[in-house]
């Protein structure tokens, strides 16, 4: 039986599918750092006013179990449509459930079992299929009280329900998490053994330091951190392991330990680059750290300003409060008659510094949210715009030269930058000459080669990373496309195998099996490979038509 003529393979390409690969690894990824740790709870018996007012902030609440949280999100505003997909979220015992229908095409439930986010201004969640995570395309939007799509889902035309949450995406929501090894996206039953941030995220992991106390040795400051005691670059390095994003984030080659823990210097273990010139970077919902270095009070403050000084980590003021409160900090520098302005700038009848010289303003990528300007302008207005036709990144550390790190940043953001994307080729080539093993920059320069069209360079370059990591998905994927081109059919099907055992959700991999099965003679495996596939993605229409060919072809 001849196959469907049309049947093609499916790349897996794009820094989405190897971000993972870029990004931190940060401490709940080291199992013996998670073996030191003890959760928060074991901190409330000699810190108890501490834990009582930490555990109602922000940062203590930003995750959880669908619907077990003191915010209650509204269900009267729960459904929407977008790109012809209807979305209707509703709660039950278990959590909340997620119906989606296109009408007429595909019409389906998932479960949504956790939330990551405050819900200050939002919340998004996540679905357990099979104890992988994936996000859900929907989340609640405090202030307007209603659903709508999630960040990042309002220009997809499709239902996405197949984007992986790997332990680096989770790691600032969640604390103590347990992946399961060589998968992308698995986690064990619990995929995170506590709620929000927890107190070792900036003090370290708490054994040592109560094994000493409860010994008779009370110190308080044996065997753990205190930021505000740190020299002023490891004190900011606690809060900017998380409120840091710049435009792109690397993980260092070599680290002095392999992850990053309070006291150590971020910059030890990751190269943060933003870009250069006036106006360098959007606002996102991790730039304050970035913006603060940018304000006319840090620079001129220099150390004596950090985050610390505005923002009690432990507590955080009541909405009536918060107006007096900061403008409580902002009086520990400045003269109330430093303020000029005449009114309405002023804010008549208001002392709300924060107000005028911390406006909120929309992020770059999120709907029906704004955050705090950190930029702290003195008169507030538009950006200015970037200086040079074409931008460049530098290290917001401050450090000189090029490098592997600087190549990957380039790779990582050459996706939305095409201007640049022959400084990123040029980047790679001579990082992956210095270092021949190591697999993000072997991950990306395959990617360019690639796209570029030399298949026998991309398939080298794929060969060598799954010898050095037999797990990496996208080499996995892609890597199986060139060889079943080759004839090598039945080592391409062990690949697409092992690769969705990794994550089920990568439908390139499933779709290319499906097509290998069904050229080997197995249609009904293929047909089943793909109905498989549609439970990840529905709306998945080349997965679909694929299903309805090889069955019309059998009957």
């Amino acid at each position: 039986m001849e196959p469907p003529d049309r049947v093609e393979f499916v790349r897996v390409l794009g820094p989405a599918v190897i971000f993972g690969l870029l990004v931190l690894p940060l401490a709940a990824q080291s199992s013996a750092i998670g073996v030191e740790e003890t959760g928060s709870k074991a901190c409330a018996g000699c810190h108890a006013e501490i834990y009582r007012k930490y555990a109602v902030t922000g940062m203590a609440r930003t995750s959880g179990r669908a619907g077990s949280d003191r915010l209650k999100e509204s269900f009267d505003r729960a459904a929407f449509t977008a790109s012809g997909v209807g979305y209707r979220v509703s709660p039950n015992q278990a959590g909340f459930q997620l119906h989606y229908s296109r009408p007429g095409v595909f019409e389906g439930e998932r479960k949504l079992d956790w939330y990551v986010g405050s819900g200050h201004l939002g919340r998004s969640y996540l679905s357990s299929v099979d104890g992988f995570l994936f996000q859900a395309p929907v989340s609640y939007y405090s202030r307007p009280a209603k659903w709508d799509l999630s960040p990042g889902y309002q220009t997809k035309k499709t239902i996405d329900l197949t984007r992986a949450v790997e332990p680096a995406c989770l790691q600032c929501h969640a604390s103590r998490l347990q992946p399961i090894a060589a998968t992308q996206n698995r986690f064990e039953s619990l995929p995170f053994l506590e709620a929000g941030i927890g107190c070792e995220r900036c003090h370290g992991p708490g054994k040592t330091h109560i094994d000493l106390m409860t010994s008779g040795i009370r110190n308080e400051q044996r065997g753990i951190v205190n930021p505000a005691r740190l020299d002023a670059a490891r004190r900011d390095s606690v809060c900017a392991q998380c409120h840091l994003t710049g435009a792109a984030r690397i993980a260092r080659a070599s680290r002095p330990s392999p992850t990053y823990r309070p006291g150590d210097l971020l910059s030890d273990h990751l190269a943060v680059f933003v870009w250069s010139g006036g106006g360098s970077s959007d606002m996102t919902a991790t730039s304050h750290y970035e913006k603060l270095a940018q304000s006319t009070c840090k620079q001129n403050s220099g150390d004596r300003l950090w985050c610390g000084s505005c923002h009690d980590p432990h507590d955080q003021p009541r909405p009536a409060e918060r107006a007096a409160f900061f403008r409580s900090r902002c009086l520990s520098c400045h003269q109330p008659s430093a303020c000029k302005e005449s009114m309405p700038m002023r804010r008549k009848g208001s002392d709300d510094c924060a107000g005028c010289h911390m406006p909120k303003s929309p992020t770059h990528n999120m709907e029906h949210v704004v955050f705090t300007d950190h930029t702290i302008p003195r008169r507030p207005g538009p950006a200015p715009a970037p200086r040079g036709n074409v931008r460049q990144l530098v290290s917001f550390f401050g450090e000189a030269g090029g490098g592997r790190e600087l190549a990957l940043a380039y790779a990582l953001v050459a996706a939305t930058e095409p201007a640049i994307r022959g400084r990123a080729l040029e980047l790679l080539k001579n990082a992956g000459a210095a270092a021949p093993d190591d697999v993000p920059v072997l991950s990306q320069l395959a990617q360019f080669y690639d796209r570029l069209g030399d298949e026998e360079q991309a398939m080298e370059l794929c060969e060598r990373i799954i010898r050095l990591d037999p797990a990496n998905p996208a080499a996995g994927t892609n890597l199986a496309i060139y060889w079943i081109k080759r004839g090598r059919a039945m080592e391409a099907v062990a690949l697409w195998e092992n690769v969705l055992t990794r994550n089920p959700g990568l439908i390139g991999a499933s779709i290319n099996l499906a097509v290998a099965e069904y050229h080997a003679g197995s249609p009904a495996a293929a047909e089943a490979g793909l109905r498989k596939a549609l439970e990840f993605d529905p709306d998945n229409d080349f997965a679909r038509k694929l299903l309805e060919e090889i069955r019309g072809a059998t009957k």
